[in-house]
């Protein structure tokens, strides 16, 4: 019996270190588990900090282009910061008057559609959530231009299926409905 409350005892403390060591292998086990979570976290984050900058470059970037056809071409101004209306060109009678009216009419509409499309990046962008920052700017920046410009609206509402419709997620819907009316 004593030989048999031996073997008892041992095989009761090996399979307790056993048990130690599964626990600690667990243990080390959640360790590396949580220490990939929390470096695949500061990756994302890092990732997205990344994302974000390289798409504000982007957007920045096409904004200074625009600003530089308005900078080129200061003819174009009050028609989109003024809500000025474009001369009519059947109106005038002067051939060379005329011509003019319908060269400034061809840039502004030129114009208007390379603003339209900076803004369909914009809408895209922040409907991928790759753009966060500074979005209620945008978004004013979008509604402000539409309210000041009576050719950007004009030019929209002409060719809303390829911006998205009219729905109220689109640039419409969401940025020129309001200040467009009446236009």
């Amino acid at each position: 019996m004593a030989r048999q409350d031996a073997d008892h005892a041992r095989a009761q403390a090996k399979g307790s270190r056993a048990r130690r060591v599964r626990r600690a292998e667990l243990v080390l086990i959640g360790a590396g588990v949580a220490a990939t979570l929390v470096a695949a976290a500061y990756q994302y984050a890092g990732i997205r900090s990344t994302l974000e900058s390289s798409t504000a470059s982007s957007l920045y970037a096409q904004q200074q282009e625009i600003d530089r056809i308005f900078v080129d071409n200061v003819d174009l101004q009050p028609y989109f910061w003024h809500r000025q209306e474009l001369p009519d060109p059947s109106a005038i009678r002067d051939p060379a008057a005329k011509l003019d009216a319908e060269q400034l009419a061809g840039r502004a509409e030129a114009t208007a559609h390379r603003i339209l499309d900076h803004f369909a990046h914009l809408r895209y962008q922040m409907g991928t959530q790759a753009f966060t920052s500074e979005r209620a700017d945008w978004e004013a920046y979008m509604r402000r231009s539409f309210a000041d410009s009576l050719i950007l609206c004009r030019a929209l509402r002409g060719d809303q299926e390829a911006f998205g419709g009219s729905g109220p997620d689109s640039l419409w819907g969401r940025y020129a409905e309001q200040p467009c009316r009446g236009t």
